[in-house]
C-alpha cells in the first residue's frame, strides 16, 4: 500500500519553529544569514530558477522564479472574466520582495498575509522603503484561517511557504474560498518523491532530518497536491517540476560547500569571518547544508509550480 506523504511526518515541529527560523531566533535561520552574503534574505526567501548558464546566487534568481510564477497566473487572468481587477493575494508573504515585485514590474495591487511577526513587520519596512506602499500592504494572518473574506480576490499566490503549513489540502481550501469566481491562482512548493523518502530506514531518517532543518512539518508529492488541488475545487490548467533549475544547483553547492569544510583550517578560518560579516554561526550552517544535501543528492526532494483557477459558477 502506497504511503500518503501526511504520514511521514517531523514530529517536534510547531509553528514557533518557524517563527524563530524567520525571526533568526532558532539556529536554522543561520543559513539565511550565510546567504545574505550573496543575496537580499530580508526581501526573498524563495530558492529561485536558473537556467544553464545563469548565475544562481543573486536577486535574480529569485526574480526569474517570481516572473515564472507571474506570467503564467496573469495569462490565465487575461483570459478570465475579471480581466479589469489588478488585486493579488500573497499568502504567506514572507519578507514581501515578491509582492513588491508584483507591484513594480506588473502594476498589481497586493495584499500579503503571513503569521511570522517578523515578515509582517519587515515586509511593511520595505514597502515603505521602496515607495510601494500602500498599493502593497502587509497584516498578520494564518493561511489555514485567513482573515478575508470569502471571493474577495481575482489573483492569489503562495510561493514555497506551503511546505510550512501544517494542513496543506486546508491551505488550498482556504486559497479557493478567498478567490473569485474565475479567478486564478499559482503556487511553488517543495514536494517529497515518496517511493525515495520511503524506501528504507536509513532514507527515512535523511527525509526526517531534512524536515527538522528546514523547519517543515510534512511534505506533499506532485500527485497528492494534484489530487489536493481538485479536491478544494480548482481547476489544475498547469504544472512542472523544475527541480533540475534550483534544487539540482543548490545540491551542487551544497557540495561544494561540504568538500571546503574537509580542511579544518580553512573551516575555522572561515567560521570566524562569517562570525563576524554576518552574525551566522557555520556549524549551524554546515548541519543545515549537510541534511539538504542527504536529501536532494538521493532524488528525495523535488520542487513544483502549479497554476489553477477557480471554475465560473456563472
Amino acid at each position: 500500500m502506497k504511503t500518503s506523504p501526511a504520514a511521514i511526518k517531523n514530529p517536534t515541529w510547531s509553528v514557533g519553529d518557524v517563527h524563530g527560523q524567520y525571526s533568526y531566533r532558532n539556529p536554522h535561520a543561520d543559513l539565511y544569514l550565510y546567504l545574505s552574503q550573496w543575496s537580499d534574505m530580508e526581501s526573498y526567501l524563495n530558492v529561485g530558477y536558473s537556467r544553464p548558464g545563469q548565475y544562481h546566487l543573486h536577486v535574480n534568481t529569485h526574480l526569474r522564479l517570481i516572473n515564472r510564477l507571474a506570467d503564467g497566473l496573469l495569462d490565465l487572468h487575461a483570459r478570465g472574466p475579471h480581466t479589469g481587477d489588478r488585486r493579488l493575494l500573497d499568502i504567506a508573504s514572507g519578507r514581501g520582495g515578491a509582492a513588491i515585485h508584483a507591484r513594480r514590474r506588473y502594476g498589481l495591487h497586493v495584499t500579503g498575509v503571513d503569521i511570522t511577526p517578523y515578515n509582517a513587520w519587515r515586509a511593511t519596512q520595505n514597502a515603505r522603503d521602496r515607495q510601494v506602499w500602500p498599493n502593497v500592504r502587509f497584516s498578520m494572518g494564518n493561511s489555514l484561517r485567513l482573515p478575508l473574506p470569502a471571493a474577495s480576490f481575482p489573483l492569489v499566490w503562495s510561493i514555497e511557504s506551503p511546505a510550512h503549513f501544517p494542513d496543506k489540502p486546508v491551505f488550498l481550501r482556504e486559497a479557493a474560498r478567498v478567490l473569485k469566481p474565475g479567478g486564478a491562482f499559482t503556487f511553488a512548493d517543495l514536494l517529497v518523491v515518496e517511493e525515495v523518502a520511503a524506501a528504507s530506514e536509513e532514507n527515512r531518517q535523511i527525509y526526517a532530518d531534512f524536515l527538522r532543518v528546514w523547519d517543515v512539518p510534512y511534505l506533499e508529492s506532485f500527485d497528492s497536491y494534484r489530487r489536493a488541488i481538485a479536491e478544494a475545487g480548482l481547476e489544475l490548467r498547469r504544472a512542472e517540476i523544475v527541480t533540475r533549475c534550483n534544487l539540482d544547483i543548490l545540491n551542487r553547492d551544497c557540495a561544494i560547500f561540504l568538500w571546503l569544510s574537509k580542511w579544518p583550517w580553512l573551516y575555522r578560518t572561515y567560521a570566524r569571518y562569517l562570525k563576524w560579516r554576518t552574525g551566522a554561526n557555520l556549524d549551524n550552517v554546515y548541519e543545515h547544508v549537510l541534511a539538504s544535501h542527504r536529501a536532494l543528492r538521493l532524488g528525495m526532494i523535488d520542487y513544483g509550480l502549479f497554476w489553477a483557477v477557480k471554475p465560473n459558477s456563472t
